[in-house]
């Protein structure tokens, strides 16, 4: 647990400075000369709040998280409720995810990687990796339709990828019967077909998608992607050096969060891209490790579900970056900018923590 640590510490400093890298450059362009702005001093803030929310979780005993997590649960779809709510929750850039105000806000969508392998390793932790009622499967496959139909409506459609995706590899890991897998694995592709049709904005950013330079000359609808591409494109092989990123002067929206792998790209070149791959790669490798290890079924399950949803997330965000998905808003763990994701993930792994100690799980 403690290369993980290391590792993901590493992350969280490689996020801070890119930022720093972002909103100094900006400001200095804009004819503000300053050490310091208030989006890194707020960066550094959350990081010192995810450590806490580590600690803070890692003190208990991780079968106390298996006593609340029902509680949890249901506690994240009343959040997921009550953010559709008009005049509870709050609309940022067209999207209605947050509760509270510009200035403290809560993003009930970030916690599924806490509650969701919470969740799973609750349900499937008593007869693990043997042929269980199926009413198991349908329950957890409940609960996750709703997390991610609420989440799709408000709308987040790159976490609702997410939480679907993980889910079903996280169903696979525990045994279930390969017939079952492939039939809701359908029925979700098709739910998503469905949506993307619907919604008109999806439809754009699949046409986007497959023909971003085609799309981005008819009025912008590609600009993120395409402009994504080009700071990959611009980092070649060793990088333009830190701070000297180029593409991050034009107009590119969301490039300190959802896109912020692509201006790091840019700066530390495929060195550097290959480098924070690794400790991705390294971190789900050893928390599947740890998951192995572990002899106690709550705590096997959850440690490779949070394993699942780390390595998924962490392909969605690159993978839209490199022109390989469909542009979506799922930021980097421990590497974008944003409170919620960092301290959620930072809890989840305290709890890894906790059964990192545990005598019984080991």
């Amino acid at each position: 647990m403690k290369r993980i640590l290391v590792l993901v510490a590493i992350l969280l400093c490689l996020g801070v400075l890119q930022n720093y890298s972002i909103a100094v450059s900006l400001s200095a362009s804009r004819g503000q000369l300053v050490a310091v702005t208030p989006s890194v001093v707020k960066q550094a803030i959350i990081v010192g709040i995810g450590v806490f929310a580590y600690w803070f979780c890692s003190r208990f005993k991780y079968m106390r998280w298996a006593d609340i997590s029902e509680f949890l649960t249901y506690g994240l779809g009343a959040l997921l409720v009550a953010v559709l709510i008009p005049g509870i929750g709050r609309s940022v850039n067209g999207s209605i995810r947050w509760i509270g105000t510009n200035s403290i806000g809560v993003q009930p969508s970030q916690a599924v990687v806490l509650v969701v392998p919470l969740l799973a390793a609750k349900l499937f932790s008593g007869k693990y990796l043997n042929k269980y009622d199926h009413r198991y499967y349908t329950t957890f496959l409940l609960f996750v339709l709703g997390f991610t139909g609420l989440v799709a409506l408000e709308p987040d459609f790159g976490t609702a990828f997410v939480i679907a995706g993980s889910s079903i590899t996280i169903l696979l890991a525990v045994g279930a019967p390969l017939g079952y897998w492939i039939s809701r694995t359908a029925a979700l592709g098709a739910l998503a077909l469905i949506a993307v049709n619907v919604k008109t904005s999806w439809k754009v950013r699949m046409t986007s998608f497959i023909n971003p330079l085609a799309a981005d000359k008819a009025k912008g609808v590609a600009y993120q992607l395409v402009n994504s591409m080009f700071a990959v494109a611009r980092g070649g092989v060793l990088g333009r050096g830190f701070m000297r990123s180029v593409q991050k002067f034009v107009h590119f929206p969301a490039q300190e969060n959802d896109f912020v792998f692509a201006i790091f790209s840019e700066e530390f070149g495929l060195i550097g891209v290959t480098i924070v791959l690794g400790i991705y790669l390294w971190i789900v490798f050893d928390l599947f490790k740890l998951a192995s290890r572990s002899s106690e079924p709550f705590a096997r399950v959850y440690v490779m579900g949070l394993g699942v949803f780390l390595a998924v997330q962490a392909f969605v965000n690159i993978g839209v970056v490199v022109g390989l998905l469909p542009t979506t808003g799922v930021p980097l763990p421990f590497f974008s900018q944003g409170g919620n994701h960092i301290v959620f993930e930072m809890a989840a792994l305290g709890i890894a923590a906790a059964i990192s100690r545990s005598p019984e799980a080991a």
